[in-house]
Parts: C-alpha cells; structure tokens; sequence
C-alpha cells in the first residue's frame, strides 16, 4: 500500500511542469486573443465601451448563469448595431 502511494505522488510531481506548461499556454492565447479583439476594437472605431459588455455579464453570471449569457448577447448586438449611441454615452461619463 505504502508503495502504491509513493508511485501516485511521484507521478504527480512529475506532471506538474506539464499541467502548468498547458495552463501557461491556455493563458497566453486568451491575451492574444485579447489584444487583438482590442486592436480592431479601436481600428474599426467601435466604441471602447464593448470592453464593459463581459465585465458587466461576468457580475450577473456570478449569481444567474442564464440571464448572464443572455445580456452578454443583447448587450454585445447593441454596442454593434448602435454604437453611435454607446459613443456618446461612453464620452459624457468621461
């Protein structure tokens, strides 16, 4: 028994590096994936405000997974119909 349990433990220290070389990865497309997402944000002239769609879902889909996936939706097909609105919404708060 002793043996069986020296075994798993070695063979999960030897997976570490490989889980953490996957998450590293994992990590590195979101922010790719972001800085593009960003990059044509500003060159198609969208309004920086799109950048507050999944921040204010992720506060709803905290407590209510449906109806946060729900206003990420409508949200996001207002900001691209409208987003002339969302210009000026975005400038007088600032």
């Amino acid at each position: 028994m002793p043996h069986r349990v020296a075994n798993f433990f070695d063979k999960l220290v030897k997976a570490i590096p490989i889980i953490l070389t996957k998450i590293g990865t994992i990590l590195m497309l979101i922010f790719v994936v972001g800085m593009i997402a960003g990059y044509l944000v500003f060159a198609i002239g969208l309004t920086p405000a799109i950048f507050l769609i999944p921040i204010l879902a992720m506060f709803v889909m905290w407590y209510r997974l449906d109806e946060g996936v729900i206003l990420l939706i409508l949200l996001a097909l207002l900001v691209i119909v409208f987003p002339e609105l969302f210009n000026d919404l975005f400038s007088a708060l600032l």
